[in-house]
Formats: C-alpha cells, sequence, structure tokens
C-alpha cells in the first residue's frame, strides 16, 4: 500500500514532444501512481499544433491553465482560453492547436483510462 498522497510537481521534469512539453503527473509512469486515471500538464507551443488523433477508449479534458489554443472536432474549431475546458469523448477524432505566434498554452490534460505510452 502507498501512503505518499502528495508530491511536488516542480521536482517532475518536463518531456519534448512534437507539440511543445509534457510532465505526467499522476498515472502508469510516475511516483504518483493510477491504474485509472493520467494528468498531465502540457505547453503547447506557438505555432503547434497536435495532430488529429483519436482516443477510442478513453476521455479527455483539457483545462487551460494559461495562454490561448484551439481544439477541432468534426463540429468544427473551437477557442480554448485560460478557465476553459474542452471535454473530448472517447472515439471523437480531435486536434489541438496553438496557432499564436507569442505565446504558450499551458493546460491540464486528464484521460480515463491512463495511455499505455506515456507521451501520448
Amino acid at each position: 500500500m502507498r501512503d505518499k498522497v502528495v508530491f511536488d510537481t516542480k521536482n517532475i521534469p518536463f518531456t519534448k514532444v512534437d507539440w511543445g512539453q509534457t510532465k505526467e503527473l499522476v498515472g502508469k509512469f510516475c511516483e504518483a501512481r493510477s491504474d485509472n486515471v493520467l494528468i498531465k500538464i502540457t505547453e503547447y507551443l506557438p505555432s503547434h499544433t497536435h495532430t488529429l488523433h483519436v482516443h477510442p477508449d478513453q476521455e479527455e479534458i483539457i483545462f487551460v491553465l494559461s495562454g490561448r489554443g484551439e481544439t477541432e472536432t468534426a463540429s468544427g474549431k473551437v477557442d480554448l482560453y485560460p478557465g476553459c475546458i474542452s471535454f473530448i469523448p472517447a472515439g471523437v477524432p480531435h486536434a489541438t492547436y496553438n496557432p499564436y505566434e507569442n505565446e504558450s498554452m499551458t493546460a491540464v490534460i486528464i484521460k480515463s483510462p491512463p495511455d499505455l505510452d506515456p507521451l501520448k
């Protein structure tokens, strides 16, 4: 049984990804281990995109902390800004963009169930 319940996220390093950088806070591959949920902080760099993709069996929530961006589904593009939440049901093709040249967008990403690959 694990008894540690508080983790300092400043001690968790970012990993570079095509659209910026990300770090896993809770999930299968970190100290705050969970088999049921994945929580990450992701920074979408200026003028970068997370390409159209789908999670067949996984819900995703994007909670924007700072900056601006866009999310896109078959329904169209919707602006993302601090304080908003994008909820993507399982099986829905989607993409997240930061089309702005001078600011990053930082968001908390929550997925359930968690990824099997920590960099997705």
